[in-house]
């Protein structure tokens, strides 16, 4: 027995410093790669340089290809702007070759200005309508006798712009009425002796209408007012009244 635990401590220490020098060099060995892997594969620094350093494009190198191409996409895109200076140019030729016109005087610039008053359409002669022979008065020379003109009383006339009915129903189709102004000397001439007084008439004037291409008793006819016309005829002045207006 005895032997037998000689042997055993003699083998045990040989064999146990063998294990310990196994176990110094395996971790000497380890440590070694790992420093030889981090000098080799750069982890550290280098990994943290590697990441802070900016990434750059690669700049494109274009061809003589290319570059046509993208010229003419550009000249397409672009619209070309019309030239605004041509039709300032053709109207100076115009003018150059167009011939000159004469300047109008300003005396025929302000006539044609100057616009005419439109007459008043609405307003017609006052004489226009239908009249009756109401009475009659004698001039100082007359041709007619009593009898013949108590036979006209109640006589019509009708003076409108389409026709004139006058003279014992004669009518007269777009009859024309010219009117004028006759004072009183020169209407006690035409009547010898007969003047607008004698009528009952107190005006210096008075205004006389004759029907063109009118002949008979009412072709001409003297306005007293608005509603009493004077017809003269053969030395008698009928007074004659309105029975109507034009409208």
């Amino acid at each position: 027995m005895k032997q037998t635990n000689k042997l055993f401590q003699k083998e045990f220490s040989l064999k146990f410093p063998l294990s310990a020098i196994n176990r110094k060099t395996i971790v000497l060995l380890t440590v070694f790669i790992l420093l030889l892997t981090c000098t080799i594969t750069g982890c550290g620094s280098n990994s943290q340089q590697q990441s802070t350093l900016p990434v750059t494009e690669p700049i494109p190198i274009e061809t003589p290809a290319q570059e046509e191409s993208t010229q003419e996409t550009q000249n397409q895109s672009v619209p070309e702007q019309p030239d605004m200076e041509q039709p300032s140019q053709a109207e100076d030729n115009q003018s150059q070759f167009s011939p000159s016109t004469p300047s109008v005087p300003e005396e025929v610039e302000a006539e044609t200005e100057t616009v005419a008053p439109s007459p008043d359409v609405s307003s017609s002669p006052s004489y226009l309508g239908t009249w009756q022979i109401t009475s009659s008065t004698f001039g100082a020379y007359s041709a007619m006798s009593e009898e013949d003109c108590s036979a006209l009383m109640g006589t019509r006339f009708e003076y409108f712009n389409d026709y004139a009915i006058y003279d014992n129903q004669h009518r007269l189709d777009s009859p024309q009425y010219i009117e004028s102004i006759l004072t009183a000397d020169d209407f006690s001439s035409i009547y010898q002796g007969t003047s607008l007084e004698t009528l009952g008439i107190s005006k210096d004037s008075i205004q006389v209408v004759a029907i063109e291409n009118a002949s008979g008793i009412g072709d001409t006819f003297y306005i007293k007012d608005e509603n009493t016309l004077i017809i003269p005829w053969d030395g008698v002045f009928f007074e004659v009244q309105r029975v109507s207006s034009d409208s």
